[in-house]
């Protein structure tokens, strides 16, 4: 018998739910509330930019970051839920895991996974469903749960 880890994401919260069996209800596990993500933007920033040194002289120009303050707080949350989901892989508490977040998120749990923890995921849902009840979740994720659904993705 097999064990399905379910992360329904978004850039603030998260929720992780375990499926033994197709025909049984979701089962929350865990929630991960990232609170700073709440936060305004005007209250991520910072009250200087940075600084860089002319290459000849000494006077010195501000520069815009290449990531944002929001950007970095997201892709640290993600970090976050991957080292969960890594510590459940070792610990083998899950054999398959299926991931549901909007693109953006999704692709910053991407850029944290390991090749083997890629390899446990057997699906995706690109879609912020955080807010639904259980058997709502449950009825959203049952086609991704059957055996023969191996690598689905559904926008």
């Amino acid at each position: 018998m097999s064990i399905t880890w379910v992360l329904i994401a978004d850039g603030s919260r998260a929720r992780l739910f375990e499926n033994a069996r197709r025909d049984e209800p979701l089962h929350q596990l865990e929630s991960f509330l990232n609170a700073d993500a709440r936060l305004p933007g005007r209250q991520l920033t910072t009250g200087r930019l940075p600084t860089v040194n002319e290459s000849m002289g000494y006077s010195r120009h501000s520069i815009e970051p290449h990531t944002t303050l929001r950007e970095k707080q997201m892709a640290g949350f993600a970090k976050e839920l991957a080292d969960a989901l890594e510590r459940g892989r070792t610990a083998r508490r899950y054999d398959r895991l299926i991931l549901v977040a909007p693109p953006k998120f999704l692709g910053a749990l991407h850029d944290c996974f390991d090749k083997p923890l890629r390899n446990c995921v057997i699906g995706e849902l690109r879609r912020d469903i955080t807010t639904l009840s259980e058997p709502e979740i449950h009825e959203r994720v049952a086609r991704l749960l059957e055996p023969a659904a191996r690598h689905s993705r559904i926008a």
